[in-house]
């Protein structure tokens, strides 16, 4: 029969070297890599090529979004000649547009900063979060500010029809990146279709066709 007092532990000792009666215990480590090998070791060639064209068929379904809303986005600007109409139509609250712009100027600079000066010119390999964890919740709110700021400077001119319109342009703008490189030449193209989008009423042959135009004023 063990005694109590072989049975009974005692607190481990703060310094290592104390600790050198101490079995250490050995845990093993699973990469995804290494389970994602054992799996597919299991498998049989039939059930290898279907999963081979399971992920081609994947890849392909996210380009095919991706289009989409690329091409919605296009579409819309067409359609609306969105960006005629926000300088020149009277109905646009001016005070909320200028807010707005001032938020999205600041959320694009930030952006560059940590896109192109830190990634590419700085070099640091980090995600954004680790060296510079206020960056991302600074922009999820003036981001949002953004939004808001935009639909109440929008709504005399599309009205319900804004929320359409910056959703897909949101989705557009995100959804290019599958078509871009990756790297430093991806956020530089990402940057020139951003503010490349801003001349495209010079390529448009109408002053849009869904906006609400100012009613005439009868003459006394």
């Amino acid at each position: 029969m063990v005694s109590a007092s072989a049975t009974k532990y005692g607190k481990v000792p703060d310094d290592p070297s104390k600790a050198r009666d101490l079995r250490p215990r050995h845990t093993a480590r699973v990469t995804d890599s290494d389970s994602e090998q054992e799996d597919t070791a299991n498998l049989s060639e039939r059930e290898l090529a279907k999963k081979k064209w399971v992920k081609r068929l994947n890849w392909l379904w996210r380009k095919i979004t991706a289009a989409f809303w690329v091409g919605a986005a296009c579409l819309m600007i067409w359609y609306t000649n969105f960006f005629r109409v926000i300088w020149e139509s009277p109905l646009v609250n001016r005070t909320y547009f200028y807010i707005a712009l001032a938020c999205l100027m600041f959320n694009m600079s930030l952006l560059f900063y940590l896109a192109i000066w830190c990634s590419s010119v700085k070099g640091i390999e980090d995600p954004w979060e680790t060296h510079n964890p206020k960056a991302i919740p600074v922009m999820a709110v003036v981001g949002l500010t953004t939004v808001v700021m935009f639909f109440f400077a929008f709504w005399p001119v599309w009205g319900i029809m804004t929320l359409a319109i910056q959703l897909i342009f949101f989705l557009g703008f995100i959804n290019s990146g599958h078509f871009l490189p990756s790297g430093t030449p991806g956020s530089i193209l990402m940057f020139l279709i951003f503010f490349g989008a801003f001349f495209t009423s010079e390529l448009i042959p109408h002053e849009g066709l869904a906006h609400y135009k100012p009613k005439p004023q009868s003459l006394r």
